[in-house]
């Protein structure tokens, strides 16, 4: 009851504290807001960027914008002026049609184009219309990107088509927004497609809008930060435009003969491309390439990674962010200095928007590990010395067409553990080096959420046992951990390992043996063959997966010879001390982390072990040898005897008068 009642008393300290800090750290803005006076409005700026968002609040916190921190300024709140002797902003402006209010929020060029087209009157005079318009600055960039001279801007009625599509019947405020919101523009047959983002951006065709609700005697005036371009707003297939653009021919080729064209056409749900061009191809090494083209599952793999399953707004990408490809793997989203960014490639300031999603131009291919083989991975992962004994093995092919298998390839400095006759002996000799490397490579895929401890695969063609170890903050396979894992190639599995595998060839009691000074533990271990043969059995068992904490002959003359004879005679007494000896896991030494107290369950009583300043204590005793690989398991060799409790007269009386049970 009172560790309840103090659990509660330092949640709710730990929620003051967090509802304190954001208090204190933002109470400077919303004091700053206040001072402000009524009708005033927030708009956060950055000057290096030329950013700005009008927030249409009083209250706002400044944030880091593609990496570059943003500050807030003041103004007045749409439809209201300063008046002069009085604080904030008190003067209301009076409303004026949506081409006057157009011009009022500084499109100045773009309502130039309105006036001189047959939209003109209506958009004076007319019914409630809703008009998003380009900033001036956005207008000005895609008449310079599209080659549009000033003096064409005459005849409005050249681009009528372009100004339809940035008109929509009825006035539609900012508070009728929502995700995905579908509202057909005055183009006919053309979709906009409004979106809310918890970011607090707002979007029309992925556009940014950065000024809204404008009001106008007859509709409203929302400010873009681009221009709603035909191009983008076709109700076209997504496919289709990528086709006939005639920049992503390999992808596009790639694409249609693959299953997902269909489902992108077919689905309700529209999707967002991420095209390479097909300069971004050619920048792919031939090798490469025609690995990925040559293995249908590959090229598969590799259009799917630049699929995402929903609309993906650019202008949202304020930061870092994830989105789920079409194969359930992640894109990684970012935006920096030069714009916005997806894994490592820049994307341009281009977009097509069609009926059934968008499409992006990417400067480079995204290739995720299933396009790759593992010798891609192999040598993104600066493995080349095990790569370089692949190719003495003469594998390479053998692997390349295989698919059904897993590697465990030890790092660089794993390999490096090897003394320099060993490493020359496998970069020169062909028998040597197919030996060393199968013995990292086991038939089937595993996953290290497939995988659980004890559990054996077989190498390939011997088929010599390996073991899989599942410890609390990692995996290990045999003598190793895993240190990076589960990298999912087109050819198979990779998991980089901390050593060289050493597959088990001789039992633990042989290797006892040969060492010389494990006679007290052998000599015990056959005494209490008859009181607990399956420990014995287990013992000299192959294939088992057992940890053995084997005290040295030393170790067992600490207890003195009187009480070393009267444990070798207590059979049930000798029994229970080995058990306190014996895991039924596979505990490498390295799997223990510094400073941490690991409580491991024996077959006996519980032990506690701990590594600390690169040594390992098991209760009392320390590993004085580490990890000894046998058939039966790993043994460690410990500098004392791990003894149970025992309770030879079962209760005392100590001196304070109580009988309890007293173990020693």
């Amino acid at each position: 009851m009172l560790n309840e009642i103090i659990m509660k008393i330092l949640l709710l300290v730990a929620v003051f504290n967090v509802v304190h800090g954001y208090r204190r750290n933002s109470w400077p803005n919303v004091e700053n807001a206040q001072k402000q006076g009524p009708n005033v409005c927030a708009v956060e700026v950055n000057d290096d960027t030329s950013y700005a968002y009008y927030t249409e609040k009083k209250e706002w916190n400044p944030r880091t914008i593609c990496g570059k921190p943003t500050s807030v300024k003041y103004e007045c709140c749409s439809g209201y002026y300063r008046v002069s002797g009085h604080p904030g902003c008190t003067g209301v402006k009076p409303l004026i049609n949506l081409i006057e209010t157009a011009r009022r929020v500084g499109s100045s060029i773009f309502v130039k184009l309105i006036e001189s087209s047959s939209f003109a009157r209506e958009l004076r005079s007319g019914p409630p219309l809703t008009l998003f318009v380009p900033s001036e600055e956005a207008f000005q960039n895609y008449l310079k990107l599209k080659g549009i001279r000033q003096e064409w801007l005459h005849d409005g009625n050249r681009y009528i088509n372009l100004i339809a599509n940035h008109i929509v019947d009825r006035r539609v405020l900012s508070n009728q927004w929502q995700a995905n919101l579908l509202i057909p523009s005055r183009l006919q047959g053309n979709i906009l497609r409004i979106n809310k983002f918890s970011s607090g951006m707002e979007t029309v065709n992925c556009r940014r809008i950065i000024r809204k609700d404008q009001i106008a005697t007859n509709g409203v005036v929302h400010v873009i930060d681009g221009v709603l371009d035909l191009a983008l707003a076709q109700n076209s297939d997504i496919i289709d435009l990528a086709s006939r653009d005639g920049r992503f021919e390999i992808f596009t080729k790639a694409l249609i003969n693959s299953e997902l064209g269909n489902r992108i056409k077919f689905s309700e749900i529209p999707c967002t491309i991420f095209a390479p061009t097909d300069d971004a191809f050619h920048r792919i090494p031939k090798q490469q390439l025609s690995d990925i083209f040559g293995n249908p599952d590959a090229l598969n793999a590799l259009i799917a990674h630049h699929i995402v399953t929903h609309p993906v707004c650019v202008p949202n990408i304020i930061s870092a962010c994830r989105a789920n490809t079409m194969q359930q793997q992640e894109l990684k989203l970012n935006c920096g200095p030069h714009g916005p960014i997806v894994e490592n490639a820049n994307l341009r300031n281009e977009m097509y928007h069609g009926k059934n999603g968008l499409l992006y131009v990417l400067d480079r291919v995204l290739i995720p590990d299933r396009a790759k083989t593992i010798f891609d991975v192999l040598r993104e992962e600066e493995l080349f010395t095990f790569l370089e004994i692949i190719k003495t093995a003469q594998l390479e092919e053998t692997l390349r067409q295989s698919k059904e298998f897993t590697m465990f390839a030890p790092s660089e400095t794993a390999m490096y553990s090897l003394s320099n006759q060993q490493l020359v002996e496998l970069q020169r000799n062909q028998k040597s080096a197919r030996v060393f490397v199968l013995n990292h490579i086991v038939a089937g895929t595993y996953f290290t959420d497939e995988i659980s401890s004890n559990q054996i695969v077989r190498t390939l063609e011997v088929g010599i046992p390996l073991r899989f170890q599942v410890y609390r903050d990692n995996f290990g396979i045999e003598n190793a951990l895993i240190v990076k894992a589960d990298r999912e190639c087109s050819n198979g599995v990779l998991h980089v390992i901390s050593h060289i595998l050493h597959p088990a060839q001789e039992s633990l009691d042989y290797i006892l043996k040969r060492e010389g000074n494990f006679s007290i533990w052998l000599d015990a271990m056959e005494r209490i063959k008859g009181v607990q043969p399956q420990i014995y059995d287990q013992f000299k068992r192959e294939n088992s997966s057992c940890t053995y904490f084997v005290p040295s002959d030393e170790a067992f003359r600490q207890l003195g010879s009187a009480k070393l004879q009267k444990l070798l005679e207590d059979r049930n007494y000798l029994t229970k001390t080995l058990q306190n000896h014996i895991v039924d896991n596979m505990l490498l030494s390295e799997s223990f982390m510094p400073d941490l107290q690991y409580t491991v369950r024996t077959k006996g009583n519980p032990i506690n072990i701990m590594r600390k300043n690169d040594r390992v204590q098991v209760n009392d005793a320390t590993l004085v040898k580490s990890d000894i690989l046998n058939k039966a398991g790993v043994a460690h060799e410990i500098n004392s005897v791990l003894l149970p409790e025992y309770c030879p007269h079962n209760y005392k009386k100590p001196s304070d008068g109580i009988s309890r049970k007293v173990c020693h």
